[in-house]
Parts: C-alpha cells; sequence; structure tokens
C-alpha cells in the first residue's frame, strides 16, 4: 500500500527547523558570552569574528544614554533595561557601526543587560555600565573588519573604549576615544605601517609641547653637524623610552611625565638665552646629553599618546617602528620649515625699511631669543598647569 502526504508540503517544515535551529545557535553563543561578559569592566569589550558572523559584547556607561534612568541615580536596572529597550537599541546602534571595508554589517540583534558588578555591593540598586551583545552579519567572511564608535560616557574614565577582537588564532586590541573614533582590525603589515607613519608625523606636528622642545634645539645654534648631534640624540632617547614603555618594562604616570616635559621646554629655553661665556652646559657634548635625557622624558609622553590612541596589536613592533618613523619625519619638516623662515627673518632685518633697527635685530630680536623667550613663558604656564591639575 503507497502511503501519500496528501499534499503536505515538508519543505517550509524544514525552512522553520532550520530558522530554529539557528536562533538556538545563536542564543547558545551569546548566552556563553554573557556567562563571562558580566565581569567585563565598564568601557570594555570583546569583538569574536566567526565566518560570516560577528558577535560583540561592549560595556558601555550609563551616563552615555538619555531618557533611560528612570529614577536619575546615575545607574540602569533590570526594570529600566526592559521599559526602554528600544531606546537602547537605538542609541547604540546609531552609535556602533561594523563594516567590512565600505560595505556595512547587516546588525541582527542588539541585546542590553543591566549586570550588577559583585565588586560593587550597592550596584544591585543599578549598574553604571550596560552590557549591550550584538551580531552583525556579512555577506562574506570580513576581511577588513572597521568599527565606527561614537558612544561615549559623561564621566571621568568614561572617555574611551577597549576593544580586543579574535579572528580564529589572531587578536588585536585596539583602545577608541572620542579623538580617535574608527579602527580597521587585522590589517596588512605595510597597511599599519603607513598609518603609524602618518600619526606620528601628525603628532609631532600637532603637539605644541613637542614642536616648541624642538624649536628651543634647533634656534639654539647653526650648522647641520650640531642640528644632526641634538636631533639624532633625541630620536635616540625618545625611541628607547617608547619601545620601553609601550612593551610594558617601563611604566610612569603621566602625572609626573606630563609636568617634567614642559620643565624641560623651560630648561632648554634659559640655557639658550644665557651668555654663552657664562656656562660649559652649550659645550656639544653636554648639551647633547642634556637632550638624550630630555628625549627620554618626551619618549614616555609619546608613549602616553600612543596608548590613548591604541597600539596595533598584532603587530606590535611595527606599531612602534612606523609612530617613530612618523616622528622622525615630522622633526625634518620642522628643520626645514625653521630654516625657510630664518632665511626670511635675515632677509627682512637687512631689508632697507629695518635698518634703522639692525641693531635691535642683531641684539635682542634674534631668533633663539625671540623663540627661547616664548618657550619660557609658555613652558612655565604648562608646568604650573600640569602640576595644580
Amino acid at each position: 500500500m503507497r502511503h501519500r502526504n496528501h499534499g503536505v508540503n515538508v519543505r517550509p517544515r524544514i525552512g522553520t527547523w532550520a530558522r530554529a535551529i539557528a536562533r538556538t545557535a545563536l542564543v547558545v553563543t551569546l548566552v556563553s558570552t554573557a556567562a563571562w561578559a558580566h565581569m567585563m569592566p565598564a568601557q570594555q569589550g570583546t569583538l569574536n569574528i566567526i565566518d560570516h558572523a560577528v558577535f560583540v559584547a561592549l560595556s558601555l556607561p550609563v551616563s552615555g544614554l538619555s531618557g533611560v534612568d528612570d529614577n536619575a541615580d546615575g545607574r540602569l536596572s533590570w526594570p529600566e533595561v526592559a521599559a526602554h529597550v528600544a531606546v537602547i537599541q537605538g542609541a547604540v546602534s546609531s552609535r556602533i557601526h561594523l563594516s567590512d571595508g565600505e560595505t556595512p554589517g547587516r546588525l541582527d540583534l542588539v541585546m542590553p543587560r543591566a549586570e550588577p558588578d559583585e565588586r560593587d555591593s550597592t550596584s544591585l540598586a543599578g549598574s553604571t555600565s550596560v552590557l549591550v551583545l550584538m551580531k552583525a552579519t556579512f555577506g562574506a567572511p570580513p576581511r577588513a573588519l572597521r568599527i565606527d564608535a561614537t558612544f561615549f560616557g559623561t564621566k571621568p574614565g568614561e572617555r574611551q573604549l577597549t576593544i580586543k577582537a579574535t579572528r580564529g588564532t589572531e587578536t588585536e586590541a585596539v583602545v577608541l576615544t572620542p579623538a580617535r573614533t574608527t579602527h580597521v582590525f587585522f590589517r596588512a603589515p605595510l597597511q599599519v605601517l603607513r598609518d603609524y607613519v602618518v600619526v606620528g608625523a601628525a603628532h609631532i606636528l600637532g603637539g605644541t609641547d613637542h614642536l616648541l622642545f624642538l624649536l628651543t634645539l634647533i634656534v639654539a645654534a647653526a650648522g647641520w653637524r650640531y642640528w644632526l648631534g641634538v636631533l639624532t640624540s633625541f630620536t635616540v632617547a625618545h625611541s628607547v623610552a617608547l619601545s620601553l614603555s609601550m612593551f610594558g618594562l617601563v611604566r610612569v604616570p603621566p602625572t609626573i611625565v606630563e609636568p617634567l616635559i614642559a620643565a624641560s621646554i623651560v630648561l632648554m629655553a634659559i640655557l639658550n638665552l644665557r651668555p654663552r661665556g657664562t656656562s660649559t652646559a652649550f659645550a656639544p657634548s653636554r648639551r647633547i646629553a642634556l637632550v638624550f635625557a630630555c628625549g627620554l622624558l618626551h619618549g614616555l609622553g609619546f608613549a602616553g599618546s600612543m596608548a590613548d590612541m591604541g597600539l596595533h596589536g598584532a603587530y606590535r613592533v611595527t606599531s612602534i617602528v612606523g609612530f617613530n618613523v612618523g616622528i622622525e619625519l615630522g622633526q625634518v619638516l620642522v628643520l626645514l620649515a625653521i630654516l625657510a623662515l630664518g632665511r626670511v627673518w635675515q632677509q627682512v632685518a637687512r631689508s632697507s625699511a629695518m635698518r634703522p633697527y639692525g641693531r635691535l635685530f642683531a641684539t635682542t630680536l634674534t631668533p633663539v631669543r625671540v623663540v627661547s623667550g616664548v618657550a619660557v613663558v609658555l613652558g612655565s604656564l604648562w608646568l604650573v598647569e600640569r602640576v595644580t591639575a
């Protein structure tokens, strides 16, 4: 006897079962993530790439949300999360974006959870951070996974987001800040080198204190032999200090480093202003040794800035080399600019219009006195500001 299915289509059932299995797998993956993610410190997160999907767990500050803290206690409780799920989901999906290059991923899930912190006895009343589980899907395994994040808090210590990405056996960590909201994970070594060369050059050209210190060195004397000596000394010193700091071998808090950097500017400027016959500090060997010591301080300052920007975890050495090369290129650009301005300064001082003021330009308004005078004033202000901060 032959059995018939009497027109029953089994394909929809198979499709339903497949979707149910997929949903179950997703829930199991996220729940297993949540099992340990509740102990994740605030402003940190993980990103796990598995085939076409990216699973994300982020601990985000409640102060970065609006309209969800009903009792205004600065914490988010389970009832508040349940009442404002849509608001939280909208805020996260609009301020956290994942893409493969320029191709955005499809956001499949945004699940907020208010997790108490076992280390805080008051956290049962609510958490100051909200754990968000996310899943994004791409048409193919992402090769250039990019994250854009502008979700930061308003309180001290909530202005950065540390994310660790995993792809198979590869891992990479990055620190995002309001000044650096975008990062591409698992780039090629040459791309990392190129990017950090640009970052290093921009840092030296945009860092007012480091730039002013370089100016005090360059205007102190003329000649390629002098410039080569002091810039090489500064380069070697800050490269050593930066490398030791980034590898965790030397740790000096910014509260000590930053005031000392300001003090180094004032010191070099004062030495420039002193009559050369009254001090042996202008002897080449002494000046180079002093520049080396100051370079160590500036290297620690570079390390702090690099840590704030986020160090490429997969190619740590490549990142440091690129950053140092960028700093050196920036120093060369500064030297060339000073030479060009110095030539213009000489032409102005020798012009017929300035002839009556020739003695003033020769004795008082010299480049070394003008730059060093400005350095003393600004360096002293920075020193007071950083000591009292």
